[in-house]
């Protein structure tokens, strides 16, 4: 029991340091060195940028070389270990030494990197004969419709030479090899070559129904080399596709030759191969060569540029080792050539790629691709692994593409469960909170949704998880791809992840930051800095928070307008200085204001007490708590703020240079001359009005000590109004809101042409 408290705590210790925030840096689209840019400067550029609004990793994109060559994403890798180099040019993202320098120069503003590691598939090998495809194909009886993807294998049949076949007549026979009703009338491709005749140029063309063949008493196609016919199995009839190849010693090499066939899906998979292949040569009678074709995949990678990684059909499934029925999220091949993470040599081969990136390239943590499609225990394995090697990522985060909170946590339980006792305490297994995305996507654009459904959707409320098993989002780049992201006030569902601290690590997608032409509201690094901001000076560390606003809430709530079903408000408790933090959204459209007399959480709180506005989104800087415990929240429509537990302070200052003694007042000359700016002056704290109220002198920076020689605990700008008294953005309200907890401060005021002024002993606020 002792030693799980003491692991307990160093969890904490190390986890509750700092608060970790993830930058996506690209999108589907990102800019390709095929394109004539170099995404690795463009991420390396903003390397400053990202660190001081507080970023602690960057999530990369894939960074192997692919099949599909620089205008890739990543996502069909080929040889694993070539990051662009080896003579092959850059990828898409940029070359090795444009990785080795972005992760270089993130480090030094201390970032983290993430790889997007694709654990589940690959793509782009050399053909080579597939045994184990061929037996599946031709001899497993597989239950449903789980057939091998007709476009990941190709049939070859060897002519010419001495193999006995050459010109002649073929006549192809295809089927369906279960004859589920699901496979028939999804549209094929018989596309056939040789070694001598390839693609003609020809038109598409289309069979003609019905074609069986002889054997139906039907007639068949015609077909040619190098041209597309597509078709579609019928499911009456014989069922069968009969198409006749005419070869004459011109299509091939009479000396030795292959014809090629291919019979790709044109949308939904089927089962349907050559069944039979009947040849003719115009002497001898007509014999079925089927047997003699030869199944083939693109699963030879035993030749890659970088000498590592190899692999051939025997890492993928079907194998000859492992049993599979290809259904399912774990064994259907969804994406190019599904690994067999069973087969030791895949296994290990993951693994050594994983330490590679680690200690060869200084990746420092995992986005681990379409985890739901191989099991949680190779995941748990690899952290076994790793932690075994002295290798302990913070950040590794599974993407696992579901709604169903209760699946999420399952993953996490099960990788948990694959996982030694030892790397649990040093390794933590995160998902992505979809359940939580899909919530804030119809808060944001369903009419009529009600929005306090996000109160129990995120994978802590809706399942009990701890927050530090969780990553939370708003937009990625395959929701933005398919244009499922949240299309109106992603803002939102910002303000709702960049708060709630305890649901998860917030990520900030690229194009929501930074401004990126095609998408809508686009460049929102202003607003998410502000709230990074507020969270980690405010909110980090807080251990409980309230939904004041859930359904059935017991706290009072007197709308004066506005509506419950669009409104979310909650209380942050248990911060580290003590203060607690209010949120509120609204999330109602057109003129719908929210104007709200809010029941609170006293456990911290008291009537009289002051929560002071943190974002210009509101019509007041500060709220406080009445006599019945509530307070007044007053937001426009698709709007949000914070309040943070603050103080009070009246102020009474008189500037020498346009201070008048006669008048005993100053003079508003600044303000006579439009050179009173809408924007503070001071970086500690720059607010913005709408207009500069009337008899104001200048801005000035009002900040709290707790002691003369102490650091500043807060700081708040505000106006000298010309009488002396430094008033609100008003101009009337001489009650000047500051966020800092309740105590004896030293009062300083500061203005940019004057020295800066102390109060001579502490006061009470």
């Amino acid at each position: 029991m002792k030693k799980y408290f003491a692991v307990l705590l160093i969890f904490f210790t190390i986890n509750l340091s700092a608060q970790d925030f993830l930058f996506q840096g690209w999108y589907w689209d990102y800019p390709k060195t095929t394109d004539g840019a170099n995404w690795a400067d463009t991420l390396q550029n903003k390397a400053s940028d990202l660190a001081n609004a507080g970023f602690t990793y960057v999530w990369l994109p894939p960074l192997s070389r692919t099949s599909s060559g620089s205008n890739s994403n990543g996502y069909d890798p080929k040889d694993l270990f070539d990051l662009g180099g080896f003579g092959l040019g850059p990828t898409g993202f940029g070359s090795r030494t444009d990785v080795d320098n972005l992760i270089a120069t993130f480090n030094s503003n201390g970032i983290y990197t993430v790889a997007d590691v694709v654990y589940n598939h690959r793509d782009g090998g050399a053909a080579e004969n597939n045994p184990a495809v061929e037996n599946w194909i031709e001899n497993f009886t597989y239950p449903g419709n789980c057939p091998y993807p007709s476009d990941r294998v190709r049939f070859i049949l060897p002519i010419g030479g001495s193999t006995g076949k050459g010109a002649g007549t073929y006549y192809f026979k295809i089927k369906s090899k279960t004859e589920n009703p699901d496979f028939y009338g999804n549209t094929y491709k018989f596309y056939v070559w040789t070694g001598k005749v390839g693609w003609q140029g020809l038109p598409d063309t289309t069979e003609v129904e019905p074609n069986g063949g002889g054997g139906c008493g039907e007639p068949d196609n015609n077909v040619t080399l190098g041209r597309n016919w597509f078709a579609a199995l019928d499911s009456s009839g014989c069922k069968i596709d009969e198409f006749a190849l005419s070869l004459t010693a011109q299509d091939f090499n009479t000396t030795g030759d292959t014809l090629f066939c291919v019979l790709p899906n044109d949308a939904q998979y089927s089962d349907h191969y050559i069944y039979e292949l009947w040849y003719n040569d115009g002497v001898n009678p007509t014999v079925n060569i089927q047997p003699d074709i030869i199944y083939q995949t693109y699963t030879d990678f035993t030749a890659m540029p970088s000498g590592r990684g190899f692999m051939d059909w025997q890492n993928f499934k079907p194998n000859n080792t492992n049993t599979t029925t290809l259904c399912g999220d774990w064994d259907w091949p969804w994406f190019f050539y599904d690994y067999d993470q069973y087969v030791t040599a895949t296994r290990d081969t993951l693994f050594t790629w994983t330490d590679w990136l680690w200690n060869n390239v200084g990746i420092r943590g995992l986005r681990m691709d379409a985890v739901k499609h191989f099991t949680p225990e190779f995941v748990g394995d690899l952290f076994d692994h790793l932690h075994n090697l002295g290798i302990d990522p913070q950040l590794n985060v599974g993407e696992y593409f579901d709604g169903n909170p209760a699946t999420l946590k399952n993953w996490i339980d099960q990788v948990y469960s694959y996982m030694d006792a030892d790397t649990k305490a040093a390794i933590i297994p995160r998902v992505f909170d979809f359940p939580l995305f899909y919530a804030l996507k119809d808060a944001s654009d369903t009419y009529g949704y009600d929005v306090r459904n996000v109160f129990n959707s995120s994978l802590v409320d809706a399942e009990g998880m701890s927050g530090f098993n969780v990553v939370t989002f708003i937009n990625n780049h395959d929701l933005a791809k398919e244009k499922n992201n949240i299309q109106n006030d992603p803002i939102l569902g910002y303000a709702y992840i960049l708060t709630n601290n305890q649901v998860g690590l917030p990520t900030v997608f690229y194009p929501d930051y930074y401004y990126v032409s095609g998408f809508s509201n686009s460049g929102m690094k202003n607003k998410i800095d502000k709230l990074m901001s507020i969270h980690k000076k405010y909110i980090f560390g807080s251990s409980a928070r309230d939904y004041l606003s859930r359904s059935g809430t017991p706290y009072s709530q007197t709308f004066s307008s506005g509506f419950n079903t669009t409104t979310l408000i909650y209380q942050l408790m248990n911060t580290p200085s003590g203060q607690d933090v209010i949120v509120g959204i609204n999330y109602a459209g057109g003129t719908d204001t929210l104007k709200v007399l809010q029941g609170i959480n006293t456990s911290n709180v008291s009537p009289g007490d002051v929560f002071v506005n943190l974002i210009d989104n509101t019509f007041s800087t500060y709220t406080k708590v009445n006599s019945n415990n509530e307070v007044l929240i007053e937001l426009p429509p698709r709007s949000y703020s914070v309040w943070v537990q603050g103080v009070l302070a009246q102020i009474k200052i008189v500037l020498q240079g346009p201070y008048n003694s006669s008048s005993n007042l100053m003079n508003t000359a600044l303000q006579s001359n439009n050179e009173i700016p809408l924007t503070s002056p001071y970086p500690e704290d720059q607010r913005t009005v709408k207009s500069v109220p009337s008899n104001v002198v200048d801005w000035v920076l009002v900040q709290l000590k707790d002691s003369v020689n102490g650091p500043v605990v807060a700081s708040r700008s505000a106006f000298l109004r010309k009488d002396g008294w430094i008033v609100d953005d008003n101009g009337t309200g001489t009650e000047i809101p500051i966020a800092a907890p309740h105590g004896n401060y030293f009062i300083i005021v500061k203005h940019r042409n004057h020295l800066a002024v102390m109060s001579s002993s502490a006061v009470s606020l």
